[in-house]
């Protein structure tokens, strides 16, 4: 069918980004950058862009329809065409003939457009609609189908089972004339074939057997005096299709119909799984093509391994080969010497009583010596399959996956094989039993290799990623069962992994993080009414950080950092229900953070290293100043995250001296009770918000109960509404910072660049949020005023010194102040004059003995480090001017003021 020009001026700006046509010449274009070679082989038709093909037939000759490789232009029929009294059935007839490229001469009259609604998640979809007999009906969504759990439905409750769908143009009477009748699953399968030129029917569904229309197709024969026509088993690619072909073809021999089948691809092999539908579209179903088809299902519906072996061997003759039959995998060895030597044999036999054989007898005795000379062996009692190759550069890790099918009712398995285990023969059957219950491998190493020689030709090399989110290297985010990739939406294929052009991704573990719900149609954001009510600016600004979290990568990548936020307050303040609740935003539900003085090293290095474009939410992370060296954490270590450079390094366990050094790719969250207390390059990098429990009323408790119970399933889809706009909501940032940062430096109040760098972040995502989260303009102005005075208030932090510092060296000061020249226990240990050494026990004392107050030994040890006025410099033991020994902590002292 040719397709409309609407769709075709829709489609060609994206043909030409993707492709980059370097000839554009008449009704073609040619020499695109083809997504699986990379060579400018690609091809099309101008004026009909339905199918993109690769030239290099040599090398597999990649293919795909535009509809497969931009679903977003077929997917939205009834609001590209719209319904009206004179075109009723606008959007039905444009899908039929534009997505599934059928002929409508014939149908038109015979199906009509309709409606659904699914009440539950409050979302609707044009349908078409064709009546099925005994009063039932069949319709399939033609909307985003695949935002719905099912995209075709039956009438409710008016059963049409036993019965087929025929073209309406089609009586039983010209079903009865046909010499074969193909019976395919779906409609418009059946259509396909019927515009091929082959007569078809649609048995609905492959699990239900027509015996109804069978018995009325028989009479049909027997009114009109014909013989009964071949039926042609031609169901979906997949266990259940094959499983019901089998068993319906056996069922219509035993009822005195002639039978056989009709496969799209060879039982067993790889390859896309294509309907006739999706052929018809390929322009893959003439006569040569059917040939193969019906020999396909020949070996399908193959009665013994003995005929199923003798099949292929007729077809590819083969010396030598592996199979399978029913779950079970074989081996065959033809031995062609043995077979001439029975041929010759029994020709000798038969001249002897006959002097000149007809060929009939002939014939006979060949068929009788290739059976002959045809040994079948079994070799494993179970069928596998090679699915795709995962290797991991960073790691140097490579595993194939395989998928292993039983005789059996028990589901199907898939498992990864290190190359080793895929390779030799002894460890494949180790490895296939651990992952396959009771499957066992029986043949050998030549055996395997062969397998494994085929089965290794075509498969994907598919990329794993160590984290879950965006991957910069491949401008993507995964998620688990989602990934967005330049504003479109994937779903792993069969195989669990993503197809994503000619990148092969999936994540390389098994924790999946998030757990998303999401509908295009349905982003849910009133909740930001409850957010507001309960935490006001404040919590927008959180919120804004984990919005601009989503895009830590891209930030970092143009302008080289991104901040970190601290929220702190005491117990009770909310802070734990506003991150929980912004984490199932994000599809993370039950989740806070973790606490990096409960983590080891280890532990620690992975939870920074386990998402790109998503929070790292650090809790309460130093209320344990005492704990040992090797648990003990520091905010110093963060100092390298705001550049998106790694934090922790492991080896890697190949006998080499090469170490993994992941880059940190997410963005910093420390909640906890108290401030952050680190050195100004830690402090500079952290943007502060206070909570505390004033403003707190019954309206902003009942706000913060509210958005405890929101469920998952209505927000989590917001991560992924907000990936796709990834584009714009970069643009719009860009856009703002400039402004923001420029604004913020003109204060007085802020005269940091990098705090103004930080806070305009902020505020140029605040921005552009409101693409997604609609504030209104005074939550919009409120919440800018309140990242402006964060700023200044980070200032104030940044340049002052932590009240319990400036305690600590005014009782210093004193103490020093009291001695003498010559004192046998001077308060500063140190020996060289610019430095400061001091016992904080023996300084504890002192002012113990006098008195006076001054901070706990745990705050000292928390902020003793962050001292601006004397930059402290270690913890180390120091031989003082007594002549003893102490260990100290030892500072600089400022150059304006000398010791005594």
């Amino acid at each position: 069918m040719t397709m409309r020009p609407d769709i075709i001026r829709d489609l060609l700006p994206l043909l030409k980004a993707d492709f980059a046509w370097k000839r554009e010449q008449g009704d073609w274009l040619q020499q695109g950058k083809c997504p699986q070679c990379g060579k400018r082989e690609v091809f099309t038709r101008r004026d009909n862009p339905v199918l993109l093909r690769c030239g290099r037939a040599d090398n597999y000759g990649w293919e795909a329809t535009t509809r497969e490789r931009y679903p977003e232009i077929f997917e939205t029929f009834s609001t590209r065409y719209k319904v009206t009294p004179q075109d009723p059935t606008a959007a039905a007839d444009a899908y039929l003939s534009q997505a599934r490229h059928l002929d409508l001469r014939g149908l038109r009259g015979h199906y009509s457009q309709e409606h659904y609604f699914d009440r539950e998640r409050n979302i609707g979809s044009a349908t078409v609609r064709f009546p099925l007999p005994n009063g039932s009906w069949w319709e399939r969504l033609i909307d985003n189908a695949g935002r719905f759990d099912r995209k075709a439905r039956f009438a409710y409750e008016r059963p049409w089972a036993g019965h087929w769908w025929q073209r309406p143009d089609v009586t039983f009477a010209d079903l009865a004339a046909a010499e074969t009748i193909w019976i395919a699953e779906g409609i418009f399968d059946a259509l396909a074939l019927e515009q091929a030129g082959q007569r078809a029917v649609s048995a609905m569904s492959a699990n239900v057997y027509p015996e109804k229309a069978l018995a009325e197709l028989r009479k049909a024969c027997a009114d009109s005096a014909r013989p009964l026509p071949k039926l042609i088993w031609a169901f979906d690619l997949g266990p259940a299709g094959a499983r019901y072909t089998r068993q319906f073809v056996e069922r219509a021999r035993k009822e005195g119909w002639t039978c056989s089948a009709a496969q799209a691809r060879e039982d067993g092999e790889d390859g896309a799984k294509l309907d006739w539908n999706d052929l018809l579209v390929r322009d893959r179903l003439g006569e040569q093509d059917r040939t193969t088809y019906l020999w396909n299902g020949d070996v399908l519906i193959a009665a013994s391994p003995v005929e199923k072996a003798t099949l292929i061997r007729d077809r590819h003759r083969l010396g030598s080969f592996h199979f399978t039959f029913r779950n079970r995998t074989f081996w065959a060895s033809y031995n062609a010497a043995a077979v001439e030597e029975a041929v010759t044999e029994g020709l000798n036999s038969i001249r002897r009583k006959v002097e000149d054989p007809d060929p009939e007898q002939i014939s006979k005795i060949r068929r009788e010596a290739e059976q002959a000379g045809l040994s079948i062996e079994e070799i494993a009692n179970c069928a596998f399959r090679t699915l795709y190759r995962q290797r991991d550069e960073a790691t140097d890790e490579t595993c194939y996956f395989l998928s292993v099918d039983f005789p059996s009712d028990r589901p199907s398995v898939k498992g990864g094989f290190s190359a080793t285990a895929l390779m030799t023969a002894a460890e494949f059957k180790k490895r296939l039993f651990a992952i396959g219950t009771g499957a066992i491998w029986t043949g050998g190493q030549h055996q395997l290799d062969r397998i494994m020689q085929r089965q290794t030709v075509r498969i994907a090399d598919v990329q794993p990623l160590g984290f879950t989110g965006y991957s910069r290297d491949h401008g993507c985010y995964v998620f688990g069962d989602l990934a967005v990739k330049d504003g479109r939406v994937y779903r792993p294929n069969g195989d669990d992994f993503f197809e994503i052009g000619k990148l092969a991704i999936k994540l390389g573990t098994s924790e999946r993080l998030l757990t998303i719900d999401y509908d295009p149609d349905q982003l849910d954001t009133n909740w930001i009414k409850d957010l507001w009510t309960a935490y006001g600016a404040k919590g927008v600004v959180v919120l804004t950080f984990f919005f601009a979290s989503l895009f830590a990568e891209q930030i970092r990548r143009d302008q080289k950092s991104f901040p970190f936020l601290e929220m702190h307050g005491l117990p009770g303040s909310g802070k734990t229900t506003l991150v929980e609740f912004l984490w199932k935003l994000l599809g993370r539900e039950n989740y806070e953070g973790f606490d990096p003085a409960k983590a080891t090293p280890a532990a620690m290095a992975r939870n920074l290293g386990k998402v790109g474009n998503l929070p790292v939410v650090l809790i309460e992370g130093d209320r344990h100043e005492d704990a040992s060296h090797a648990r003990r954490f520091e905010w110093e270590e963060l100092k390298t995250a705001y550049n998106g450079r790694t934090v922790r390094a492991r080896g890697v366990k190949n006998g080499g001296m090469e170490t993994f050094e992941p880059p940190f790719r997410g963005a910093i969250v420390i909640e906890q009770n108290e401030p952050v207390a680190a050195s100004r390059a830690i402090l500079e990098r952290i943007m502060s918000l206070g909570f505390d429990m004033a403003g707190w009323s019954e309206a902003t408790k009942t706000s913060a109960e509210r958005l405890e119970q929101w469920p998952i399933e209505k927000l989590s889809g917001f991560i992924i509404a907000a990936a796709r706009q990834e584009q714009q909501v970069l643009q719009r940032f860009t856009q703002a910072f400039a402004m923001h940062e420029q604004a913020l430096l003109a204060e007085r109040a802020v005269r940091t660049n990098r705090l103004a760098k930080t806070h305009g972040q902020l505020l140029a995502m605040l921005d552009a949020m409101r693409m997604l989260v609609p504030l209104t303009d005074e939550q919009h102005q409120r919440t800018t005023a309140l990242i402006r005075q964060m700023a200044a208030e980070r200032q104030l932090a940044v340049d002052n010194e932590h009240p319990d510092v400036a305690l600590f060296w005014e009782r210093f000061d004193d103490l020093e102040s009291y001695e003498t020249n010559g004192c046998e226990h001077p308060i500063n240990l140190h020996r060289d004059p610019r430095m400061i050494a001091i016992s904080l026990g023996d300084f504890e004392q002192r002012c113990a003995d006098r008195r006076w107050q001054i901070p706990s030994h745990a705050e000292l040890l928390r902020n003793l480090k962050t001292s601006k006025s004397r930059k402290f410099v270690r913890l180390g033991t120091v031989n003082g001017s007594n002549g003893k020994s102490k260990h100290c902590w030892i500072f600089e002292r400022p150059a304006a003021s000398p010791s005594r």
